[in-house]
This record gives C-alpha cells, structure tokens and sequence, in this order.
C-alpha cells in the first residue's frame, strides 16, 4: 500500500479523532439490558436543499426545470466513516444517477455531525475527489471529456482543465480508511478501486475487477459487459488487521445468471500492501432474499462477520423490504453462501421513546438506503443516499432529505475494537 504524508484538512482531522480522549469517542462501554427489543435510539436530519459553500452550479445535465441548482449538493450518501468526535466522514455517489447526466456533480466526502435538536449539520474537513498526478488513463471529463463534447446544454461552459473527478468519470458507492489514513474507494462503471490520499487525491490507476465490465467500464472496447451499469461495489468492508478489502458486488454477473444464481452477490477479496491492491481471484457468495432486491452497503463487524443492508427498489407506502443482516463469511452450514441473520428491520423499527417523531413505530423508507456504520457494540448508525433532488420517501411530493438514525441492539455484537470510531484498521491507535 502507497503510503503518504497526510495533508491538512482531513489529515488533520483523523490525527484529531485518532487521538480524542475516550470519553470523547462514541465508544463507551454500556450496560444495557439486553433482553429488551432492538430499537430506534437518535434520528438527525440534513435538509435536502443543503449545497456546499462556494462550489460550482450543478444539475445541468439533469434536465430537471429546477436546474441548475445554486452549488454541489451534499447528498447521495453511499459510503460513511464514524469519528471518534461523534461526527462522520459521508461519502456523495455519482451524482444524479447515471453517467451522462452526472458530469457537472463533482465526488465529494463531506464531514457532517448530528445535533440533540435532531438537524444535521456540515462541518469543514471535507474534501473533493482529484487525479492531480495523471494516474488515470483514460479522458476525464474535466480534462477533455468536456471539451470534445457535442451536447452542452445551454448556459454551461466546461470547466478548468483540473482533473477533478466527477460523476462522469467514476460512480464511488463504498469507502474505507487504511490504517496509514489513506482512503480506498469502491467505484460501479467500472468496477473499479480508487485509493486516495486524505486530501482525495489519486495515489495510484483505478484498480480494474478481474473478469467483470460493466456497460459504463472506459475499458470495454469491443468486449460484452458481464455486469449491468450501477451494478458495481455498493458495499466494501475491510478486516481489523487493514491487510484485507472486501467489496460486494450490487448485482450478479451474467456467469452467475446464467448458471442459475440471479440471487447471488460476490464478494471479493482484494489483499492490501506495498504494492496496492490485489484481486485474489476469490469470492464468496451472497444470496439475496429476492432477485429484484440490491445490497446497500457491507462493513466488517470482525474477522469473518459483516453487517450488510439489502433492500427492495421501492419507497415510501410501497416499500416493503429494508433490512440490516448479519453476516458470517464462515458458511458454516456448509451451503456454499455465506450465512446470515436479519438484525434490524429498517420498516418495523420500534421507537419507545418516539425520538424518530412518527409514533412508536419508525420506517426509514426511502429507495436507497447505504450506508451503515458501527458506533460501539451495541449501537449502528444508518444513513440513506436521498438522490437529491427526488421525492417520495415520506410522501409524493416531499423532498427525500438525508436521514441519520442510530439504533440501539438488543443483543451486542462481537466488535473488533479494531474497526470503532477513533481507530483505523491494522494502523495507529
């Protein structure tokens, strides 16, 4: 693995975090009564509306009569890292859904803490994604994609040559932070791996995923993609001892459907060290609940256990499946998947102290809900990615918002101390 000397800003902040005394961290240790239900314990919100101060007009390739909007919107959650301050680095997809129309929305961790008055709020620290240094190979739209474009809508003109990453050149859904504070991204055109530095600077080519292409891949040439587009690594854990990666796959390849397996998600391993990445040529196998469904997100909780969220495509009333799984790589059933066990039911959640503001009951019922995170070992965070600007989670005409809800558990998890806020797998304590 690449090893760099972290710049200001975000390095700055993971320095701070790192070190936050442990009354700081979220990481306390808690006497529960653990014979009680699993339940909504906080909820914050980040209102849709909210843009990033002094960045560029986006949303021109959108064709929405609302464009362009006024800056970069922080939204598109798909990817979030906790702190051991109580806030999180959130990671922005693509964009606006797809290649084409996302050229204009730039990649972007963005730093947000949620408030006891239930708003979110975007703190500095966060940082844009870039590739200074040239190490992609293929045009980038801010560096000559742009410029030999033949349908620019009206009132946009391309942009510096900066290479700047944009929606256009990657769709990033997953995140992990090296123990050396370096940053691993899981990207879906391709797919691809990014690592960065802390500042989201390139440190090295987009490592490729032996023997899959997507449609959307700058790699395909003549070939036949074996992976539907946006159908990349939504989720991406990586073990406590840093050495390991672990990004999921959203959809099955063609290899798979054909033979059978249209419930079936890989998860590969990828080996982390001096060189970069590695692709083993080894994966395990997931099976969904249903073959329309998607994964959301997959963090490591240890070793050999995940917690992976699998959803249905629908919001809103019509949603009916949004769940957090715990996984064990293990298979010890011997079936030739790995095993899970449902642990949260994100559309049945109970809410006895009503902090959710929806009754005793609480949905979090948006399309795409990804991202989850470990806070201590009886508590996660869940996020959703509110794919600014659509509408429809709480109601036809309500604007989706970016949703932070922590969830107390009725039973702990085995938690690697390893993988919790304020430390960086295999790194610095």
């Amino acid at each position: 693995m690449n090893r760099t000397m972290l710049g200001a800003g975000t390095a700055a902040l993971l320095a701070l975090t790192l070190a936050a005394p442990a009354g700081a961290t979220p990481d306390r240790e808690r006497h529960h009564d653990h014979h009680r239900e699993t339940h909504l314990a906080s909820r914050s919100v980040l209102p849709a509306q909210t843009f990033v101060p002094g960045s560029e007009p986006s949303g021109f390739f959108t064709g929405n009569p609302a464009a362009p909007f006024p800056g970069q919107p922080v939204q598109g959650f798909s990817g979030v890292h906790a702190l051991g301050d109580g806030s999180y680095l959130t990671m922005s997809d693509n964009g606006f859904g797809t290649k084409a129309n996302s050229r204009d929305f730039q990649l972007r961790v963005h730093r947000v803490k949620p408030g006891r008055d239930g708003r979110t709020r975007v703190l500095p620290g966060g940082f844009t994604l870039s590739d200074p240094r040239g190490h992609v190979p293929w045009t980038l739209w801010r560096d000559g994609g742009c410029d030999a474009s033949t349908d620019l809508p009206a009132g946009y003109a391309c942009p510096a040559d900066d290479r700047v990453l944009t929606g256009w050149d990657f769709d990033v859904e997953s995140m992990q932070v090296a123990g050396d504070g370096t940053f691993w991204f899981g990207d879906e055109l391709g797919p691809f791996l990014l690592h960065t530095d802390a500042r989201g600077r390139l440190l090295e080519a987009p490592v490729a995923t032996p023997g899959v292409t997507s449609p959307s891949s700058p790699l395909l040439g003549a070939a036949t993609p074996n992976l539907a587009d946006s159908k990349g690594f939504e989720g991406m854990a990586i073990t406590p001892d840093g050495t390991r990666l672990l990004p999921m796959l959203e959809g099955s390849t063609a290899e798979d459907k054909a033979a059978g397996r249209a419930f079936d998600l890989r998860i590969y391993d990828v080996r982390l060290g001096r060189h970069g990445a590695r692709f083993t040529g080894a994966f395990d196998r997931y099976r969904l609940e249903a073959p329309e469904h998607a994964i959301g997100d997959a963090i490591a909780v240890n070793a050999h256990q995940l917690l992976v969220v699998e959803r249905d495509n629908l919001s809103g009333a019509a949603a009916r499946f949004k769940k957090v799984f715990l996984v064990d790589l293990r298979d010890r059933d011997r079936d030739g998947y790995v095993d899970k066990r449902e642990l949260v039911d994100l559309l049945d959640l109970p809410d006895p102290h009503r902090v959710g503001g929806f009754g005793r009951t609480f949905a979090l019922p948006y399309v795409t809900i990804e991202d989850v995170e470990l806070i201590d070992r009886d508590t996660i965070a869940v996020l959703n990615d509110n794919n600014f600007p659509a509408t429809g989670g709480r109601g036809a005409d309500v604007a989706d918002v970016n949703e932070l809800i922590t969830i107390d558990l009725a039973r702990p998890l085995d938690v690697d101390r390893r993988l919790l806020p304020g430390r960086l797998p295999g790194g610095r304590r």
